[in-house]
């Protein structure tokens, strides 16, 4: 085999490699997209119990495309988020999405436990408290949310996922210490689907290149055939 051969037959395996990757990411997108939602099309986690003495619960810092283009991070164009949840003592529950800096100044002087870690099988949670001496007001008085839901029972909050940078609150409704919460946290994300075709007409197109180029590669020469020479008569 010629050393212009072994580049072509290499070339050609790892483009089918690539393109076998490719296929199997579509395909589990397409697996996913199909049987992983729920009936509102939404991936949802199992509900867990967040707790807190301090005042709220808030979600780390969630950059959405703070440096990206703005046509692509439109509000609503890539995902919805969805909190659902419901107070495990039977309290009215506060449930909020604002501009992370609003709810730094909200909270500023108040005792909150901000989520520095979040692993959900096996389920852990890691906080961070903040301190202070301070009682925030109702939640509900504030007029800088981006979207809410408060009260008994099951509340669910849905949020077009926007451009910006934002958290997520979780208090009683009233502001009083101690939050005990059940909450399940979802997406409904616009572009699976249409990542998964992508992927499969890259694993094809991949997979066409890798195989025509292992064809080339492997492909024997035709025999010379030597002439026949007739005797002389």
């Amino acid at each position: 085999m010629t050393g212009v051969r072994i580049v072509l037959c290499v070339l050609g395996s790892i483009l089918s490699l690539l393109a076998l990757a490719a296929l199997a990411g579509g395909v589990m997108l397409f697996v996913g997209n199909s049987t992983q939602r729920d009936s509102d099309g939404f991936f949802s986690t199992s509900t867990k119990t967040y707790e807190s003495g301090s005042y709220a619960l808030v979600s780390d810092d969630l950059d959405v495309g703070t440096n990206g283009p703005d046509w692509l991070f439109k509000k609503g164009r890539l995902a919805t988020l969805r909190v659902r949840g419901t107070s495990a003592d039977g309290r009215k529950l506060f449930i909020g999405i604002a501009p992370t800096p609003q709810v730094k100044r909200y909270l500023t002087g108040t005792s909150y436990d901000r989520v520095t870690n979040l692993d959900l099988d096996p389920f852990r949670v890691d906080y961070r408290r903040s301190t202070g001496r301070a009682a925030p007001t109702r939640p509900a008085a504030a007029g800088f949310w981006t979207a809410t839901a408060a009260g008994t029972g099951r509340q669910s909050l849905e949020w077009e996922v926007a451009k910006g940078n934002y958290s997520t609150v979780v208090m009683n409704a009233d502001a009083s210490r101690g939050v005990d919460a059940r909450l399940s946290l979802g997406a409904k994300i616009r572009f699976v689907f249409w990542a998964g075709l992508a992927l499969l007409l890259v694993g094809l197109l991949l997979l066409a290149g890798g195989g025509a180029l292992l064809y080339v590669s492997l492909r024997r020469r035709g025999a010379v055939t030597a002439p026949v020479i007739s005797p002389t008569a």
